[in-house]
């Protein structure tokens, strides 16, 4: 079927198809290099998952590969762009961090706010840090409301820090009942 819908133009069945060659699924025979060229052809065609494993083929040198984070990176911004929320992660994480690409803050900024918005956790973290920690746009409020939103899905990291946030009166009114709530 995935042969098929590939012959077709389906950039789904080229990426699932890729899928069988790299591991060798419903008795394909195991080839990498198939495998990467079926995920160019689905990154080619727009499809989000394939852009971010091409991404990944291209920063771990997996599919055979060769290193190229200048390429991973252009790959993880199209996926990004496309709304992969994890490339959106990843590509916030090498602006803060400039270590293959110029680091640039403010789009670092950018791409997390937007994985974060998307629901990815450490993304969300982030934005918690970042409002608690910048002296330049300190705001208690902000990173309390995103600290919540982590504390609401029964991380407990954030669960914790919520209970502080009330105990302390950070970015919420100190409410010493609502403290203990949150601790138990």
């Amino acid at each position: 079927w995935y042969s098929k819908s590939s012959e077709g133009g389906n950039i789904k069945a080229m990426f699932e198809l890729g899928v069988c060659y790299e591991h060798g699924y419903y008795e394909v025979i195991k080839d990498e290099k198939k495998a990467f060229k079926f995920y160019l052809k689905s990154a080619e065609g727009g499809y989000k998952w394939a852009l971010y494993r091409v991404g990944n083929c291209y920063h771990f040198g997996e599919c055979s590969t060769f290193i190229d984070e200048y390429k991973a990176f252009e790959f993880y911004l199209k996926a990004a762009e496309k709304g992969h929320v994890y490339s959106q992660f990843l590509v916030a994480r090498w602006y803060y961090d400039g270590k293959y690409i110029p680091k640039n803050e403010e789009k670092g900024f950018y791409w997390n706010r937007k994985a974060a918005i998307n629901g990815n956790i450490d993304a969300q973290f982030n934005m918690a840090e970042y409002y608690i920690n910048n002296s330049i746009n300190k705001n208690g409020s902000k990173a309390f409301k995103w600290y919540m939103r982590l504390a609401n899905v029964n991380i407990l990291k954030a669960i914790y820090i919520v209970a502080k946030c009330y105990r302390d009166g950070i970015g919420t009114d100190k409410n010493l009942k609502e403290a203990m709530e949150w601790i138990r």
